[in-house]
């Protein structure tokens, strides 16, 4: 079998793969199958060979991945239903002057985006976001933007979100480096896409019905009841899965909101960065490195989260009715890892990642560029950044000792790629746009420039990183 052919299939089956899941909607687990099958089926892996292999690579990645993206789930609808994430925005605006909020609400979404997805902190958050747009003037059209990017660059670049934790699996990069390098190459995206939204001249008011009450009672009101309005509507617009208002919901502290979010990534990073230096079997490495496992540091979050619902934490909606809610949310990155896997064990084992790093070689590009572009391809394309970290890190896991790229690269490529970005075929753009009372327009000059700024801005961090030596 030729290399041109062999190149062909695989060029081909991307093809495929982007336009079932952009043009004829069919559902990306069931896309992936076909293209993975089908892909083994044609480089002559035969019937029988080939769903070996899917079933090998399906099974080994959840073997790695499946509990932390299940726990980093659960551990975000925690967060979401205690009434933590309002807590932590709340403050955030407390500690910017009035002309900050747009800073106070970027720092919130930052910090929120870390277990939480994009879409979720916005529907939650955007009574108070449009409430402070009120009070203060600032368009809609900065605020909701920032209140969503600063999350969906979290979301993009470091676990546990599912994207992230599915990537840095495939690539075998440690969770503590994925957690470090991640936030060096996506503050920055962050801070230069806050930059851009603040520059946006064009006004848009809040919807209506988010302000009704503060227009009612007048402005001299609105400056006292602005946090407490609007975290009653964020709280029952985000609590709606659990079934219950933000009236029942526990008032927790700043620390008890942040303990569950900081817990992990300090026991992943001192892990990480520790075990090297520590005695070799000693009883204080073997813990250290326990309870810096990302599977359990992400399962003792969770225990850490117990304490914000107060006495309710014995409950059975918290106790069984919450993790179930969690489970749900993992179900389709879960599904999505496992296919992506088997992705990566056909491309290993019929010989595309030869043929494509030749390819790539005699182009004369920087091999880096190659995932970004894959990344971002698949992100633009179909809509989903989640899926392009994991697709292209599928792809490109087999091609690393071709392209003599290190993974730890090759994950902050693709997490950076999949950001670029987002349009109308994504429902983060329409959650935002919708709620921000925004047009299409409005939302493709506002989320869409600023999600491609901040992938490029990280990208370039990450080529200046591998240029002086960091990675």
């Amino acid at each position: 079998m030729s290399d041109l052919y062999t190149l062909g299939a695989f060029l081909a089956a991307i093809v495929v793969l982007v336009l079932l899941i952009a043009r004829f909607k069919v559902h990306p687990v069931a896309t992936l199958f076909i293209v993975v099958v089908t892909l083994g089926l044609i480089l002559g892996m035969g019937g029988e060979g080939t769903i070996e292999l899917v079933k090998s690579g399906f099974g080994s990645t959840l073997a790695n991945v499946g509990l932390l993206i299940v726990f980093g789930c659960v551990l975000g609808k925690m967060l979401e239903l205690s009434g933590a994430a309002l807590k932590i925005t709340e403050t955030a605006l407390k500690m910017f002057a009035e002309k900050r909020v747009p800073w106070a609400i970027a720092l919130a979404s930052v910090v929120l985006g870390i277990p939480l997805i994009a879409d979720t902190a916005v529907v939650m958050l955007i009574p108070i976001v449009s409430a402070l747009a009120y009070r203060t003037g600032i368009s809609m059209m900065k605020l909701g933007p920032i209140l969503y990017i600063g999350a969906y660059v979290m979301t993009s670049v470091i676990p546990p979100g599912p994207g992230p934790l599915a990537s840095a699996s495939l690539l075998d990069v440690s969770m503590g480096e994925a957690i470090l390098y991640g936030l060096m190459v996506g503050l920055p995206g962050v801070l230069a896409a806050t930059v851009y939204l603040t520059t946006i001249k064009t006004y848009v008011a809040p919807k209506p019905e988010f302000v009704e009450h503060l227009v009612s009672a007048g402005s001299g009101s609105g400056d006292g009841s602005t946090a407490g309005s609007g975290g009653d509507g964020a709280g029952s617009t985000g609590g709606t899965d659990g079934g219950e208002d933000a009236a029942d919901a526990p008032r927790v502290s700043l620390l008890g909101a942040l303990v569950p979010i900081l817990a992990p990534i300090v026991l992943i990073v001192f892990a990480s960065l520790a075990a090297p230096v520590l005695p070799e079997g000693s009883w204080i490495t073997s813990t250290v490195l326990f309870v810096g496992e990302p599977t359990l540091a992400l399962f003792l979050a969770c225990l850490l989260a117990l304490p914000l619902f107060r006495g309710r934490w014995r409950d059975k909606e918290t106790l069984n009715d919450l993790f179930e809610s969690g489970l749900r949310i993992a179900a389709m990155p879960l599904a999505l890892t496992g296919v992506g896997g088997a992705l990566a064990t056909i491309i290993r084992e019929t010989g595309v990642a030869e043929s494509v790093a030749g390819s790539i070689e005699s182009t004369g590009l920087s091999p880096v560029i190659i995932p970004f572009l894959v990344a971002a391809a698949v992100c633009t394309i179909t809509g989903s950044n989640i899926l392009g970290v994991m697709t292209s890190a599928a792809i490109m896991q087999p091609l690393l000792p071709a392209l003599d790229l290190s993974p730890l690269v090759v994950y902050l490529a693709c997490a950076t790629g999949a950001q670029i970005m987002k349009h109308a075929n994504s429902s983060g753009f329409w959650v935002t746009t919708t709620l921000s009372n925004m047009t299409v327009g409005q939302g493709i000059r506002s989320i869409g420039i600023a999600s491609a700024i901040s992938g490029v801005v990280g990208f370039a961090v990450l080529y200046a990183m591998i240029a002086v030596g960091i990675v």
